[in-house]
């Protein structure tokens, strides 16, 4: 599942939690509507690794803090569905929590372990030996097996 990772100003929230930085899971279709003008670096990008959006989130709201350092505002993560939903803010232990969940959680390689992206592979000669990420980690599978 991919993360979209923007700033937010949500409208129509308590003062408080109307800025946030947003990983919005399922990518830029997910991501809630009060998206500001991509600033930093990192913002307005899709992360395969939820370990990754939360890092970029986290050095975008440095550089956002420092810049408009009277401002209020946090990290938050979630799913809108497809709706306006704006996400609570959590902690940074809270968040980093999260995230190395959400990673367990996704479809690993069966050669090398790293993350299964949109495209899985297969043996032709071996079809029990698992789903990979690339040609490559499907070769490697086969020359161990025989």
């Amino acid at each position: 599942m991919p993360y979209f990772v923007s700033r937010q100003s949500y409208w129509g929230v308590d003062p408080e939690d109307q800025n946030v930085v947003e990983i919005a899971a399922g990518g830029i279709d997910y991501a809630n509507p009060d998206m500001l003008v991509e600033k930093y670096p990192g913002e307005g990008q899709t992360y395969d690794d939820p370990r990754e959006a939360l890092e970029a989130a986290i050095v975008i709201a440095a550089a956002w803090k420092k810049d408009q350092p009277n401002l209020q505002l946090g990290i938050a993560h979630g799913f809108t569905g497809g709706y306006t939903m704006p996400f609570s803010k959590g902690s940074l232990k809270d968040l980093r929590k999260w995230a190395a969940q959400a990673y367990e959680a996704l479809p690993k390689c069966d050669g090398c372990g790293g993350l299964m992206g949109k495209e899985k592979w297969h043996s032709t000669e071996d079809p029990d030996l698992g789903n990979f990420c690339s040609e490559r980690c499907v070769e490697r599978a086969v020359e161990v097996s025989e």
